[in-house]
């Protein structure tokens, strides 16, 4: 990944909007979030191509009925005014919050449908350990993407083995 911008933390008031969105269907925020996603975007410099977002399991996506992470997605598209695409398919496979974090580190599978190459933002609920959205931005590369960077809405803490930053990574 290029650049991850990361709203909050997720023990703080950005993990309760993310919290409330996952187990408790509050879409109230999602506008909102969005909207901080897309200015968020907006600091990484460059106005993307395509906006895409990580994919819950097929299982997940079933039990609470929603992709949060579309919906967040579609948000921040709406809000830069660049098309919001499905550009990621995930293979089955446990959620990546019920992995160890040595499991989390090798990441979830994912496969990069065909796209138009150039620069893609993916969009997430939480960042752990960052592997997911390495494992996207890999995909993406190997189907064309030029950049990729990334916005979060929360980042867990250090302590959690996580790199929570919203610099470069080098």
């Amino acid at each position: 990944v290029d650049r991850i911008r990361v709203l909050g933390r997720y023990e703080g008031p950005a993990g309760v909007l993310v919290r409330g969105l996952k187990f408790a269907n509050r879409r109230s925020p999602v506008r909102a979030l969005g909207a901080a996603l897309a200015g968020a975007s907006r600091r990484n410099g460059e106005l993307p191509d395509v906006v895409t977002w990580i994919p819950s399991t097929v299982e997940r996506r079933n039990r609470r009925g929603i992709e949060h992470a579309s919906l967040l997605a579609r948000a921040t598209g709406r809000e830069l005014g660049v098309p919001v695409r499905r550009l990621l398919l995930r293979a089955p496979g446990p959620p990546q919050s019920t992995r160890s974090l040595r499991q989390r580190r090798r990441g979830p599978t994912l496969r990069p449908r065909r796209f138009t190459p150039g620069a893609s933002v993916v969009v997430d609920d939480v960042v752990t350990t960052g592997t997911s959205l390495s494992t996207a931005a890999a995909a993406l590369r190997a189907a064309g993407a030029f950049r990729v960077s990334a916005v979060v809405v929360a980042a867990t803490t250090a302590g959690n083995g996580t790199r929570s930053r919203s610099s470069p990574r080098r």
